[in-house]
């Protein structure tokens, strides 16, 4: 009988030990999922957001709302997860050494996502936004027609593709400025006067331009690649 109290005493003092370093040690908050939403994060015993760590061992305790998504930390040294179907807190012991660690959500982990550093690791710097890029503006070409057999574009050399703005002076009412070429026809119409202003794109290749009624009162220029 004494041998038996002997036991369970040891037995108890351990549990009790282990109960108190638990308790010593720092604590961490996960919490993901609240309302079935696609919210994860890590917190400290402040509550504020963890990004940075003394190395060293951690309570992490999880709190875990949905059966749509789980809490899973893994870096050097550690993994520890939730099951995704389970709901409830679970309590893990975690010991951190220098690195980058990373929390996530295993259904969602492009959504559902974040990472801290450990020790004499800092945290990176954020990403810069990328610089936009500003699309080239379009080139401007004058064409014209009329009065007569009168036909004119300019430039017309010296040209790559690309986008143009193409203003058109159509002054005949007895003909129209018709322009061809890789892909394109475009052309004002026969009974048509005034000005009209196209937005093309150009591709490399050969381009007529002049009359639409009459060929041999059409011209070409190249556009290079």
């Amino acid at each position: 009988m004494a041998v038996k109290l002997l036991v369970v005493s040891a037995l108890v003092a351990l549990l009790s030990a282990a109960g108190s370093a638990r308790a010593d040690n720092p604590t961490l908050v996960g919490d993901v999922g609240l309302g079935d939403s696609f919210t994860i994060s890590l917190k400290d015993a402040t509550g504020a957001q963890v990004t940075h760590l003394a190395a060293g061992t951690y309570t992490l305790l999880v709190h875990d709302h949905s059966a749509l998504h789980n809490f899973d930390l893994s870096g050097p040294g550690v993994s520890a997860a939730t099951d995704v179907a389970g709901i409830g807190d679970t309590t893990f012991t975690v010991t951190f050494v220098d690195g980058t660690y990373i929390f996530q959500c295993d259904e969602h982990p492009t959504v559902m996502h974040g990472t801290f550093t450990v020790g004499s690791v800092t945290t990176p710097p954020p990403t810069p936004a990328p610089i936009p890029i500003t699309p080239a503006p379009a080139t401007a070409l004058a064409g014209s027609i009329g009065p007569g057999k009168t036909i004119h574009l300019a430039p017309s050399r010296g040209l790559s593709a690309g986008k143009f703005r193409i203003k058109i002076s159509d002054r005949t009412a007895s003909d129209g400025f018709r322009l061809a070429g890789p892909g394109l026809t475009r052309a004002t119409g026969v009974k048509f006067r005034g000005s009209v202003t196209w937005a093309v794109t150009l591709k490399a290749g050969k381009y007529s331009y002049g009359s639409v009624r009459n060929a041999k009162l059409r011209r070409s220029f190249t556009i290079s690649s």
